[in-house]
C-alpha cells in the first residue's frame, strides 16, 4: 500500500476509477461486438443512403446530400466515414454489387461510427450529470443508460432515432447545468447546448418538438433560478442562434439553396455568425442585461429571417414531415390483440413498459414522490427530475396524437426515463442509514436491471419486460423485425450442401438473403412457384393475417405484406427461438416420391 499512497491515491480514488473503467466497458462492448448480427428493417435504406451521402460529398454534389425527409444527416455523415474507409481500402467493386455491398461485413462497417458516437454521447451525458449531482448519480445513470434495453437495441442500428435522443438529451442537460448554476462558463454550454439540438434536429425532425417545451420550461425556472430575464432572453437568442448555425453548416445540401438566383447560405452563415458574436459579448457575468429598444426590436427581425430561411432551405424536409403527421403507415402493426395501422394513444405508453427495465416504473414512481417531498429541502433535485419528468410526458402525449406510429419512436424518451430510474434508486438508497446495506441495495437494483437485457447479447432487440408471458407478447404486441434471421440462416448454413438450397422466404424475412450462402426468393416475385427446398415464416407475419380493423385510416401504402396463401405440403423442421418468443420457423418442403411407371407402360 505503500506505492499507493505515495502516488497520492486513496481507497476512494481507486474505487472510482475501477467504477469509470467498468463503466466504459459495459458502455462499448456490447455495442461495438457482433455487430453483424441481426440485420433491421430500414438499415438496408441508410446504408444506401449513406453510400449516396458519400458520393455526393465525394463528387461535390451537394444539393444531392438531401437523401432522406428525416433528414437523417448525422447518420449519413457517420455511415459515410464507414463507406469511405471502405474506399479508402480499394473495395470500389462493392459500391456497385449490391450482393457485395449489403452484406453483413459493410452493415457491420456501416455500424460502427453509430455504435461508437452513441456510446460516447452517454459517457458526455454522464458528466454533466456529475456536474449537476456528483459521482454517485453520474455513475448509475451512465450504467442505466448504458444498458435501457432499447436504447442499447437501437444503438447497434443504422438508423436515426438513438443518435436524436442522445444529442436532445445533453440539450436538455446542458440548459440544466446553466439554470442550476453548475457551470463557470454559461456561454459555452449555452452554444454546446444549441449546437446538440441542432445535431439533434438534423437527425430526425421530430426534435424540433423541444423548440416548444424550452419557453414552458424557462418560464417555470425563472421564478426559482437566480437568473435575470433579460439575461435568460439573451440566453435564448444565443442558443438559436448557435442551433441555426450548426444546421446551416453541419448539412451541405443547405449550401446549395438559392431564393431565385440568391444562394442563401452566405446570409446564413453571415448573419447567424454577426449575432453569435454580438450575443457572446453581450452576455456578461454581470447579474442581468440591459437591453434598448432598438437592440431588441433589431436581434428579433435578425432571427426570424435567420429562422424563416432556414426553414424555406429546408422546406423539402418539412413537407415531407406532414405525412407523418397525418397518414398512417403503410404495414398494420398488432396491438393489444387487434390489427390495425394506426393503434391509438395507448400504442407508446403501453409499448414502452413492453420494453422498460424491470424496475423502471416503479423507481420512477418513488422518484416523483421523493423529489416531491424533498422539494424544500433539496429543491435541485425536486426541479430537475419536474422538468425531465415532463418531457416525458410531453413528447410521449405528442408521438400518440401522430397517425404514423413505430415503436421505436420511443427511443426519444429513453435517456429522461433512465435518468429519473437511476434517480430512483439513489433516492431509495440514502433511505437506509447503513452504508453498506445501501451499496449492496443499489447493488441489487443494478444487477435486476441489467441481467435480463446484457444477457440477451447480441440480440437484444428480443427483450421484453420479464413479467409479461411470451405468449402474451406474441398476442398483443408487433414483433421487432430482424431477430432471429441470421440465426435462421445460421441452422440452414450448416446444412450439407447449404450453397445448393433454394428457400422460399416471406417479405419480412427479406434480409435472410443477405446471410445465407444459397438461393433465397421473395414469394411475392413469383408466388406459383413451388421449387423450392424451405420455406420461411415470421413472426410479424402471423400476427397480422388479418385485416386491420381500421380500413378507413389512410395509410402511406395498402401492400398487404404477409405470407403466402398457397398451400404447400411442407413439415415444421425448427423453430428459432429468442427470449422465449418463437420469431422464425423453417419449415422443409415435403416433395412427392417418384412413381415406377413401367408396370403401367408394359400393360
Amino acid at each position: 500500500m505503500h506505492p499507493i499512497r505515495s502516488l497520492g491515491l486513496s481507497k476512494e480514488n481507486i474505487a472510482t476509477s475501477v467504477f469509470l473503467l467498468f463503466l466504459i466497458l459495459v458502455t462499448f462492448i456490447p455495442r461495438l461486438f457482433s455487430l453483424t448480427s441481426h440485420w433491421a428493417t430500414d438499415e438496408d435504406l441508410w446504408m444506401k443512403r449513406s453510400r449516396d451521402f458519400y458520393f455526393a460529398l465525394e463528387n461535390g454534389q451537394y444539393e444531392d446530400t438531401l437523401v432522406a425527409y428525416h433528414p437523417g444527416v448525422t447518420t449519413c455523415w457517420l455511415g459515410s466515414l464507414a463507406v469511405a474507409f471502405t474506399s479508402r481500402l480499394g473495395h470500389f467493386n462493392a459500391w456497385y454489387t449490391p450482393s457485395q455491398f449489403f452484406s453483413p461485413e459493410m452493415l457491420a462497417r456501416i455500424r460502427l461510427p453509430i455504435a461508437y458516437a452513441t456510446g460516447v454521447l452517454i459517457l458526455l451525458a454522464g458528466i454533466l450529470i456529475y456536474r449537476l449531482f456528483g459521482r454517485l448519480l453520474a455513475g448509475i445513470c451512465t450504467l442505466f443508460l448504458t444498458i435501457e434495453p432499447f436504447l442499447l437495441s437501437e444503438s447497434r442500428r443504422a438508423h436515426t432515432d438513438v443518435l436524436t435522443a442522445l444529442f436532445l438529451f445533453l440539450t436538455l442537460l446542458l440548459w440544466l447545468c446553466y439554470l442550476e448554476g453548475k457551470t463557470r462558463r454559461p456561454r459555452r454550454d449555452i452554444v454546446l447546448s444549441g449546437v446538440c439540438f441542432g445535431l439533434a434536429c438534423l437527425t430526425k425532425s421530430h426534435a424540433g418538438a423541444f423548440i416548444v417545451f424550452l419557453p414552458l420550461m424557462l418560464i417555470w425556472y425563472h421564478p426559482q433560478c437566480r437568473i435575470h430575464w433579460s439575461k435568460l432572453v439573451l440566453s435564448v437568442v444565443l442558443w438559436i442562434t448557435s442551433t441555426l448555425l450548426t444546421v446551416s453548416v453541419v448539412w451541405p445540401y443547405l449550401w446549395t439553396v438559392k431564393f431565385g438566383n440568391l444562394p442563401l447560405s452566405p446570409f446564413l452563415f453571415v448573419g447567424g455568425g454577426v449575432i453569435l458574436l454580438w450575443s457572446w459579448k453581450k452576455f456578461t457575468q454581470e447579474s442581468h442585461v440591459k437591453f434598448s429598444k432598438t437592440e431588441l426590436f433589431q436581434i428579433g427581425c435578425c432571427i426570424l429571417l435567420l429562422s424563416i430561411s432556414t426553414m424555406f432551405a429546408a422546406k423539402l424536409v418539412i413537407s415531407r414531415m406532414y405525412s407523418a403527421l397525418t397518414i398512417s403507415h403503410g404495414i398494420p402493426c398488432r396491438f393489444l390483440g387487434e390489427i390495425q395501422r394506426n393503434p391509438g394513444p395507448l400504442f407508446f405508453p403501453v409499448m414502452w413498459f413492453v420494453w422498460s427495465g424491470f424496475l423502471t416504473l416503479p423507481l420512477i414512481g418513488f422518484t416523483i414522490y421523493r423529489s416531491f417531498q424533498l422539494r424544500l429541502k433539496d429543491p435541485t433535485v425536486f426541479r430537475v427530475a419536474a422538468v425531465t419528468f415532463v418531457i416525458i410526458l410531453f413528447y410521449m402525449v405528442g408521438l400518440s396524437y401522430v397517425s404514423k406510429k413505430i415503436s421505436r419512436y420511443i427511443v426519444i424518451l429513453l435517456p429522461s426515463v433512465s435518468f429519473l430510474t437511476a434517480l430512483g434508486a439513489i433516492q431509495l438508497t440514502k433511505l437506509i442509514q447503513n452504508k453498506i446495506l445501501s451499496y449492496f441495495l443499489l447493488g441489487i437494483i443494478c444487477i435486476l436491471q441489467a441481467v435480463p437485457i446484457l444477457s440477451l447479447y447480441p440480440n437484444f432487440r428480443a427483450y421484453h419486460h420479464p413479467i409479461l408471458s411470451e405468449r402474451w407478447i406474441e398476442e398483443n404486441t408487433s414483433s421487432i423485425t430482424g431477430a432471429g434471421i441470421d440465426l435462421a440462416a445460421d441452422y440452414l448454413n450448416a446444412k450439407p450442401n447449404a450453397e445448393r438450397l433454394r428457400v422460399r422466404h416471406t417479405w419480412f424475412c427479406k434480409d435472410f438473403a443477405h446471410y445465407f450462402v444459397g438461393e433465397a426468393e421473395n414469394y411475392e416475385d413469383d408466388p406459383s412457384n413451388l421449387n423450392f427446398d424451405y420455406d420461411l415464416e415470421y413472426l410479424y407475419d402471423k400476427q397480422i393475417q388479418q385485416n386491420p380493423t381500421d380500413t378507413h385510416i389512410k395509410s402511406i401504402n395498402n401492400r398487404k405484406k404477409q405470407q403466402n396463401k398457397i398451400a404447400v405440403p411442407r413439415e415444421l423442421e425448427h423453430i428459432i427461438r429468442l427470449n422465449g418468443v418463437d420469431y422464425v420457423w423453417i419449415y422443409r418442403m415435403i416433395k412427392p416420391e417418384p412413381t415406377d411407371n413401367s408396370d403401367t407402360l408394359s400393360e
